[in-house]
Parts: structure tokens; C-alpha cells; sequence
């Protein structure tokens, strides 16, 4: 009898071993679930970034992050089965962020669908980093920019490669403007759909910009303001990169540079006709 209990424990203990974790501690997993959405929850901790992954019955959803009195919506992309999973860099320092899914009711409505809070325990540099619209974790924007400055060695070289690559192989999207001028900004924006689709508007090419630069390691802000340029003059997105070796920041704008008949890579008039309002 004793011969045949120690078999019958090393049979449960081999067919323990292999079982896959995943398989034992699935149904371990918290969830929260509200509002047609049901996701995994995550640690309250979390070191610069957060994924959110789980499953909806909704046709649309989106994130939206909260740190005080700055609040960022992110698109959310669901599959054939309606999963998602969507990592979220914290790039508004270390501290407590409340995150929700938001779920889509109709025109520009949404209601709440899971919430909860995590704590941010390090330091991003946020002109380093993935952001919205800003994919430069991207495995094509990796290679791109890989590419685009091989050879490079300081900030202002690797950015002047990646600056004419934009200029000369993105188009501007008019029909996107348009929209725009009538109301519509119910489209996809930045870096990668604007590598995928070569056209943007100025957001894009803003956006397209700085997921380059920061994937060859400078630091890149996207920024939003007013710009001119001939008969035009609104709203306008561009970008600023710091150079380590002459330890400044310098303005550079493609949208610009694409459709203008000048120059906008460190323009020495530059700021005549760009007013700043905001930058990330």
C-alpha cells in the first residue's frame, strides 16, 4: 500500500509541475467588471507604466488617465473577439493615478466602466517616452528611426536625418483639414498611422517626429500652439529637440518644412510665426 501511495503523490506532483501557471492561478486573477467591460486588475504599484488588458461587449471604448488636474483620453483598439490590452506610459511623475474605461454611448458621449487607482513609483523622462500619439515603442518606428540615423552621432545630426526623412515622404493631408475646419475630428491620428498612411496634418507630423527622435534617445517635445504661414494662420502643432552637446532646446517644424517654400529646422525667425501654447 505504501509503494502505491508514493506513486499515486509522484504522479500528482508531475502532472502539478506541468500544469501551466497561467492555468492555476487564472481564476485567481481580480477583475473589475462595470458597464459592459471586464478587465484584469492591476498591482497598485507600478514602475513608469501600467497595461490594461480585459474584454467588452461595447462596440467603443477608451481610456482616460487622471493625475490632479491633468487628465489624458487614449484610443483603444478591440479585436475580432472585442480583448484589448493597452499599455499606458506615467508620464506625470511619481504618485497616485486613477484610471477608468470609458465606454462610448453615442456622438462624443461616454460613461464610466471600470475604474482604478494605481501608484506611479518612478521617474520618466516624459520627452523620452512613449505617449499619446506617440509611439515610439513601436517596432516600425524603432527600425525607421535605427535606420534614419546610423552613423549619427549628435542630437542635432540624428534630428536634421530624421526632420528631411518627414519633409520628404509625408504629405499633407488637406482632406483631414477640412474635416477639421468643418468640425469632424472623428479621425486616427498620430506617429504610427502616419508612418503606415505617409499623410497627416500638422499634429501628425508633430507626432510622427517625435516617436523618431525618441527613438534614437534625444528628447523631443511635441508642442501645440498658433503658427502662420502665408495665408494661413490657427491652430498648429510642431516640435522642439534638446541637444546635449550645445545644451539647448531648438525648434523645428515638418509640417512646414513639407509645404513651405523655407527652411524650419533651427529657423533663425522661427518664433515670428509660432506662439506656444502647450507642450508634452
Amino acid at each position: 500500500m505504501k509503494k502505491i501511495e508514493a506513486l499515486l503523490i509522484s504522479l500528482f506532483l508531475l502532472v502539478f509541475i506541468f500544469i501551466p501557471m497561467s492555468m492555476i492561478f487564472a481564476d485567481e486573477l481580480e477583475k473589475i467588471e462595470k458597464n459592459g467591460v471586464s478587465i484584469i486588475k492591476p498591482p497598485l504599484k507600478v514602475e513608469g507604466k501600467v497595461c490594461i488588458a480585459g474584454n467588452t461587449s461595447k462596440e467603443k471604448i477608451k481610456i482616460l488617465v487622471r493625475k490632479g488636474n491633468k487628465q489624458i483620453w487614449y484610443n483603444v483598439d478591440l479585436n475580432d473577439d472585442k480583448k484589448f490590452e493597452k499599455t499606458l506610459w506615467l508620464t506625470e511623475g511619481k504618485g497616485e493615478y486613477t484610471i477608468s474605461v470609458m465606454v462610448h454611448e453615442y456622438d462624443r458621449k461616454y460613461s464610466y466602466g471600470p475604474t482604478f487607482k494605481v501608484i506611479n513609483t518612478l521617474e520618466l523622462d516624459k520627452y523620452l517616452t512613449p505617449s499619446k500619439d506617440v509611439e515610439s515603442d513601436a517596432p516600425e518606428i524603432i527600425t525607421l528611426a535605427k535606420k534614419l540615423t546610423e552613423g549619427k552621432n549628435s542630437d542635432i545630426e540624428k534630428m536634421r536625418a530624421i526632420y528631411e526623412w518627414v519633409v520628404k515622404n509625408i504629405e499633407y493631408d488637406f482632406e483631414k483639414y477640412s474635416e477639421h475646419q468643418r468640425g469632424n475630428y472623428n479621425n486616427v491620428y498620430g506617429a504610427l498611422n502616419t508612418l503606415k498612411t505617409r499623410k497627416g496634418v500638422c499634429y501628425d507630423f508633430a507626432a510622427l517626429t517625435a516617436a523618431l527622435g525618441r527613438a534614437a534617445g534625444v528628447k523631443v517635445k511635441l508642442v501645440k500652439g498658433e503658427g502662420k504661414l502665408g495665408d494661413f494662420q490657427g491652430l498648429h502643432a510642431w516640435n522642439e529637440f534638446f541637444s546635449e552637446e550645445e545644451n539647448k532646446w531648438i525648434n523645428i517644424d515638418t509640417t512646414f518644412g513639407a509645404v513651405g517654400e523655407e527652411e524650419y529646422f533651427d529657423n533663425e525667425y522661427f518664433n515670428r510665426n509660432h506662439f506656444k501654447m502647450e507642450e508634452y
